[in-house]
């Protein structure tokens, strides 16, 4: 998914909002379209946001693409519902060097998917940007493309910046992400408990 400025600003509309729309003008959504500038966006930037809003889904690998210092996530405070898959409380990262901001990170990350693929067999494999691989251009939707034909496994780009926006938006890009790479793209196993209780639910309508 491309993050456009007609995109971010789609995401930053909220017509439901009963605060937001008793402000006029400037004052409307103040708060979320302020950007942090990249090296300064620790903490509170979309990309953050983005991996508070994804990394509870269990049985995935996450994997930061970018330098080691934007995997500071703190992963054992990330919550989730789940009994079952605890990969996400692994951090996985590219950890790009200043020669691969020179000459580029994108075999580093291809072959980082593929490592994450072998070793610990993820259901998906979600890809997340940082300012440093936007601000070098990384293309993350391709390297993602490409990699997933070879390991055999959704791998999911990310593009979430830390310097496009606030946490806030960040959640909101993640939401994106997954209306595009993940709702509707395949359906649940149909166990014989699951046709029971559909067949319960349909007695119980006549």
């Amino acid at each position: 998914m491309k993050v456009t400025q007609g995109k971010i600003n789609e995401l930053l509309t909220e017509p439901g909002c009963e605060h937001n729309n008793q402000k006029n003008g400037e004052k409307k959504n103040k708060a979320c379209k302020q950007q942090a500038q990249p090296g300064a966006a620790q903490g509170g930037c979309s990309f953050d946001g983005a991996m508070i809003a994804l990394v509870p889904i269990t049985d995935a690998a996450h994997l930061v693409h970018g330098p080691i210092a934007c995997s500071g996530n703190s992963w054992g405070s990330r919550g989730s519902l789940s009994s079952g898959p605890m990969l996400y409380k692994k951090g996985f990262t590219t950890d790009l060097t200043e020669n691969d901001v020179i000459f580029g990170g994108e075999k580093k990350l291809y072959k980082a998917i593929q490592h994450v693929q072998q070793n610990y067999n993820p259901e998906a494999i979600f890809v997340y940007s940082t300012c440093v691989t936007a601000l070098i251009g990384e293309d993350l939707d391709a390297v993602c493309k490409a990699a997933q034909k070879k390991v055999g496994v959704p791998v999911i780009p990310v593009n979430s910046p830390g310097f496009i926006g606030s946490k806030n938006l960040g959640n909101r890009l993640a939401g994106e992400t997954l209306l595009e790479y993940v709702i509707g793209t395949g359906e649940p196993e149909r166990s014989e408990q699951h046709l029971l209780i559909k067949l319960s639910i349909l007695l119980l309508k006549c």
